[in-house]
């Protein structure tokens, strides 16, 4: 018994050996031999981070890992990623390592594949990866070596995420989040498969527009596949759109380049419920309160070869009959919904394909939508034929489908008939368009979490032809404006079809605009309530693809703090860009003409350049209303009188619309009408040398400043007036961080010198001579508090030219007198 457990035990650690050694003695030649077999037979870049085997895993079979594959292709793929895989595993059978005829692959497991497939403009695709016949090497079977045989039963693929894309069609299809398992059973050339897979989320694109997008597919399947013909014949097989089940059935063919298909789908319950099971995820869950009624089906067979841009013969119908829904305890309901609808095509090009909505109709109580539509040649230059009649009551339509947060009403009477080509449109060649249509508004009304406050159209009438859109007597408002349009809109259809610019030329008529309400109008995207304020504005973005005219006038306005009446101009929208056109308003009691433009950008820091003229506003209201006169001017809080004023400026905005002080450049000039100067600490500091009287409420001439404005840093140039009725020059600059450097170059007149100064100057020889005394008075330091101080060497300089031009005679009679009043007067 010891010897047999000795035994034993020595052939357990044999094999535990074996199962260790093995993996890392057959790693090296069994790796070279996957790069290999890759390289030689593959017309693409692969890569992987790590390979690895294991007896351990998949005994008695070896398993085989890859790790971080990517596939990138060549030529002009060069830049492309076809595949990035994070693991590849299969098992392989330990004595296929030591055959001479070859490796034989089974099953695979696939993890985390990222698979992009192109079909370029001319045709190429990034997923042919076979090399040339005459560039393929002599294979290592035939050489006597060893070659991989792909015989897959088992294939496991987590987490898949695929798409394609073709340029030609302008078409991209994607299956995200997907998962797939297959196992098989070989009989033969044959294995029969059994198949569960699900597609997290399936998308369509066709021309740029979403048609399908949230979708959930899953299939259940039987399919048996011959590998040597490369035949696959579905047996029972289930389809679901969301929840919507197709049974399908046939088979598809590969023989060589081509494919060939022969499979027929079919919704198995004829009833409209379960047609609704189509409608997106994201959505079911409103139609879970729904009682529907009626028959409504889906079918459809795919026949024929696909090669090249060959396409198989596809026909599918989409009926609906007879059928209603009506939301649970609500009053109302849509009855006598009805629909016919097909798509078909012949084999061959998918320019062929018919697309026809021969019926769709619809009613709530007594009011009736009827809807057509047919497309033709899709893939060259689609020909449409479509047309609408309908009265939509969208009270009785918020009824009968609750939208939480959304609130709809009144009442849109038309129709509309539009047919011709794309290509038409594209040339503008609107002869052979026919577009026909009125559409009338009454007491409409829209609240949606996307915008702040409800937009409500009193009344409207559209009207619709080739070039045009035609509104008259368009009476709109919201919040505290209100609007009445007239007008024209044209390019519609290239706006709408193909997202060119829409032209519009209207009058704007309105008793009441709140600028503060309309440039908030458009929510944030993470708040679903209006929470603005009149001290919160918002960066507005302007559409780039509009160029709409208003040629406006507006009784009355209000924009952040500031009343305005009378506003008459041009405004247009365009390009990202809001323009004013000599606008005209009365404001501040004053008169303001504007030009110049706000453009949006991405960032929403919106830049300006405007050129104002301001005629007589009343300073305590302009520094009020305008932050650049709170920002340059805080003395104006102080101030009594009118000001006028001609600039032009340019800089940026930021999120708040408060102006980015760095940004400013520009020029102008400013005068002022009666302006008074009330209880300001700057002028209490020269009360020493100007009488109190004269400094209670400091009056100023009227003058004319000009100024330069760079990078937010003012420059004023010198100017002359009189403060307190004294002579003064003044000069100075304001910079970007609010520091000012002001000096106000005063020559005093004698008899309104303080009593002091005065005095004192009388005892001095040659103080007769003395009209005017010279004095600086420098403002410096934080703009809201400036330092002041007081520079005398002028004074000074000026006494002291006086005294030497008197007599030494003059002179010893003066300085008994001098005393303590020379002292006064430069202490």
């Amino acid at each position: 018994m010891k010897k047999f457990a000795l035994i034993v035990a020595i052939i357990l650690a044999v094999l535990i050996g074996a199962a260790i050694i093995i993996p890392i003695a057959f790693k090296g030649p069994l790796l070279e031999k996957v790069k290999t077999t890759i390289n030689k037979n593959v017309n693409a870049k692969v890569e992987f981070s790590d390979f690895s085997l294991s007896l351990f895993k998949s005994f008695p079979n070896v398993q085989v890992e890859l790790d971080n594959l990517t596939v990138t292709g060549k030529d002009q793929f060069q830049d492309d990623t076809l595949a990035n895989v994070g693991s590849i595993a299969t098992a392989i059978s330990l004595g296929d390592l030591f055959k001479q005829k070859g490796l034989k692959i089974s099953s695979l497991t696939i993890n985390n594949p990222n698979i992009f497939l192109l079909s370029t403009e001319d045709g190429l695709t990034n997923w042919d990866l076979a090399m040339p016949e005459d560039s393929v090497p002599q294979s290592n079977a035939d050489k006597g070596g060893k070659s991989m045989a792909i015989d897959l039963q088992d294939i496991d693929i987590q987490n898949l995420n695929l798409t394609y894309k073709d340029e030609a069609s302008n078409v991209l299809v994607k299956l995200l989040h997907s998962n797939i398992q297959s196992s098989g059973q070989a009989e033969g050339t044959v294995t029969n498969f059994n198949i569960d897979g699900k597609v997290g989320e399936f998308v369509l694109n066709y021309d740029s527009t979403e048609y399908i997008a949230n979708t959930v597919l899953k299939v259940n399947s039987q399919l048996s596949v011959d590998y040597d013909k490369m035949n696959f014949i579905l047996g029972e097989t289930s389809l679901h759109l969301n929840d919507l089940p197709l049974a399908i059935s046939g088979r598809f063919e590969m023989p060589s380049d081509s494919m060939y298909f022969d499979l027929q789908f079919k919704q198995p319950q004829s009833d409209f419920a379960t047609l609704l099971a189509m409608v997106p995820k994201s959505y079911q869950s409103y139609l879970e309160k729904f009682k529907t009624s009626g028959k409504a089906g889906f079918e459809g067979h795919v026949k024929g070869w696909y090669y090249e841009d060959n396409y198989p013969e596809i026909n599918t119908h989409l009926f609906v009959k007879n059928a209603s829904m009506q939301y649970a305890g609500s009053p109302e309901k849509v009855e006598q919904i009805s629909l016919e609808s097909t798509v078909n095509k012949p084999q061959g090009d998918m320019d062929l394909m018919v697309v026809k909505v021969s019926q769709g109709h619809a009613q709530i109580r007594n009011n009736p939508v009827d809807m057509k539509l047919t497309l033709t040649h899709p893939a060259t230059d689609p020909l449409f034929d479509a047309s609408f009649k309908g009265k939509i009551d969208f009270t009785q339509l918020n009824q009968v489908f609750p939208m939480d947060s959304v609130e709809l009403r009144g009442v849109m009477d038309g129709q509309l008939a539009v047919r011709g080509k794309m290509s038409a449109i594209e040339q503008q060649d609107y002869q052979q368009v026919s577009s026909n249509g009125t559409f009338k508004f009454n007491n409409f009304k829209i609240k949606t979490p996307q915008i702040t406050r409800p937009v409500e159209i009193n009344s409207g009438t559209v009207k619709i032809n080739n070039t045009a859109i035609d509104l008259s007597a368009f009476k709109a408002k919201t919040g505290q404006s209100d609007f009445e349009l007239n007008g024209k809109l044209s390019n519609y259809l290239p706006y709408f079809l193909l997202d060119k610019t829409l032209k519009g030329n209207f009058n704007l008529q309105s008793n009441y605009l709140n600028f503060n309400e309309l440039a908030s109008l458009m929510a944030e995207p993470d708040t679903t309530a209006a929470t603005t304020t009149q001290d919160s504005v918002i960066a507005f973005q302007v559409p780039g693809n509009l160029d709409l005219l208003f040629q406006s006038n507006v009784n009355r306005a209000t924009f952040d703090q500031m009343e305005i009446k009378n506003i008459v101009g041009v405004i247009q929208v365009k390009d990202h860009m809001l323009q004013l056109q000599q606008l005209n308003m009365e404001m501040l009691q004053g008169q303001l003409t504007m030009n110049g433009n706000y453009t949006s950008n991405k960032a929403n820091r919106p830049t300006f350049d405007f050129s104002m003229d301001i005629n007589s506003f009343k300073i305590p209201a302009a520094y009020q209303s305008f932050g650049m006169m709170q920002r340059y001017m805080p003395i104006a809080a102080r101030s009594q009188g009118n000001i006028s004023s001609k600039i032009n400026f340019k800089g940026q905005f930021n999120e708040k619309l408060d102006i980015i002080a760095s940004s400013l450049d520009g020029s102008g000039l400013f005068n002022t009408q009666n302006l008074q100067i009330v209880n300001s600490p700057t002028f209490d500091q020269i009360k020493n040398f100007i009488k109190k009287e004269k400094l209670k409420n400091v009056k100023v001439d009227d003058f004319t400043a000009h100024f330069s404005i760079d990078h937010g840093n003012v420059a004023i140039k010198p100017f002359q007036t009189k403060i307190a009725d004294q002579d003064v020059a003044i000069h100075g600059n304001v910079s970007v961080a609010q520091k000012l450097d002001l000096a106000m170059d005063f020559r005093v007149n004698k008899d309104d010198l303080s009593g002091d100064i005065k005095n004192g100057l009388g005892f001095l020889p040659g103080s007769e001579n003395i009209q005017k005394l010279d004095v600086s008075v420098l403002v410096k330091g934080d703009l809201k508090k400036p330092d002041v101080s007081l520079d005398l060497s002028k004074a000074r300089k000026q006494i002291e030219n006086e005294v030497k031009k008197s007599t030494q005679k003059q002179v010893e009679k003066s300085v008994k007198k001098l005393g303590n009043e020379l002292k006064k007067l430069f202490n």
